[in-house]
């Protein structure tokens, strides 16, 4: 119950900040809005994010939904560290990019990060850069996207999310577009 209240209140917080970004724009004292969405790891992440070709403030959006920037971090489905990656994603990525990589590394920021944006960028290149399908796909997986785009279940749209088969997945893309804004507006 505690952790529900405490997630409440942290969904209020985001609401009250996004209200004041629209209603007050220019006015939103910017390292109060720092305080509230933090940047931990920005250098490494704008690296590995140049060098990528991904946007950084969308990587800290994700990150900041993720695991609020925990490394420590582990889903109940066994994601882990940041960018919160499954360890099945992670051994793929690896494999691809001709490392040898043990699941507990996961918890290792730079690790994490190398292999996060490592995947991000490639769902970049897999979905045309259309970064709706890319959260889709970095929640729900890779297949799913695609057999939903097929069917015409979804038309991969930010305006027709309510049409994605997965609750989860409406609302991990919507929340992460809403942070990306912030961060966005907080860092750029």
């Amino acid at each position: 119950m505690r952790k529900i209240i405490l997630i409440i209140r942290k969904t209020h917080l985001t609401v009250f900040f996004l209200l004041l970004l629209m209603v007050g724009g220019v006015f939103v004292h910017k390292p109060l809005g720092r305080l509230i969405f933090p940047f931990p790891f920005r250098d490494t992440i704008e690296m590995k994010a140049e060098f990528s070709g991904v946007d950084p403030q969308l990587i800290a959006a994700l990150i900041y939904v993720e695991s609020k920037f925990n490394p420590e971090a582990e889903s109940r489905r066994g994601a882990r560290g940041l960018m919160q990656v499954m360890p099945e994603t992670a051994l793929w990525v690896s494999e691809q990019k001709g490392l040898s990589l043990q699941a507990d590394e996961l918890y290792d920021p730079e690790v994490n990060l190398k292999i996060g944006i490592w995947y991000l960028a490639y769902l970049f290149r897999e979905f045309n850069g259309d970064r709706v399908l890319v959260l889709a796909a970095y929640n729900a997986g890779w297949a799913k996207v695609k057999e939903w785009l097929a069917s015409g279940a979804w038309q991969g749209k930010v305006n027709d999310l309510h049409r994605i088969p997965y609750q989860e997945t409406r609302r991990y893309v919507a929340k992460i577009m809403r942070t990306y804004y912030l961060y966005n507006y907080l860092y750029s």
